[in-house]
């Protein structure tokens, strides 16, 4: 799967990308690359200020939305991990992008789901190769017990 220059897309892990908002043109290129899944780690409040209906625009191309909301009142809970694993279960070969504002709380869910499945700790963020900020007490919020 190749993203355009322009494309918010802040790094890749596999079949799995981490990306900024993204435009309804950039909807138009991940579907045309064969994305799947588009999980949105934004709060509600956030995406209803876009100026475009997120899910709709994401549905409208072809592929699943799922919110998984991370900060705000929403906070961040370990069941967000625990359905991050259940959505990437289900779409193991397809492209899939994880997105907020710009890309670190999605990161962050992420690392978290990389860790329960193994990842040390200490280097997930290299391993997934996010250049981005980091925060250890978000993801250990993030970790299931």
């Amino acid at each position: 799967m190749s993203f355009p220059s322009n494309d918010p897309v802040v790094c890749r892990h596999g079949h799995v990308a981490l990306a900024s908002q993204p435009r309804e043109a950039d909807l138009d290129s991940w579907a045309g690359d064969g994305v799947a899944l588009v999980v949105n780690s934004r709060t509600p409040e956030e995406t209803a200020a876009l100026p475009f209906n997120l899910a709709d625009a994401v549905a409208s191309r072809g592929m699943q939305y799922v919110e998984l909301p991370i900060g705000g009142p929403w906070g961040a809970s370990p069941e967000l991990t625990v359905r991050l694993g259940t959505l990437l279960a289900a779409h193991p070969d397809s492209g899939i992008v994880l997105h907020c504002r710009s890309g670190t709380r999605s990161a962050h869910l992420y690392a978290a789901w990389l860790i329960q499945t193994g990842e040390v700790p200490e280097t997930v963020f290299e391993t997934m190769g996010w250049p981005g900020s980091r925060d250890m007490a978000l993801v250990q919020a993030l970790l299931p017990l």
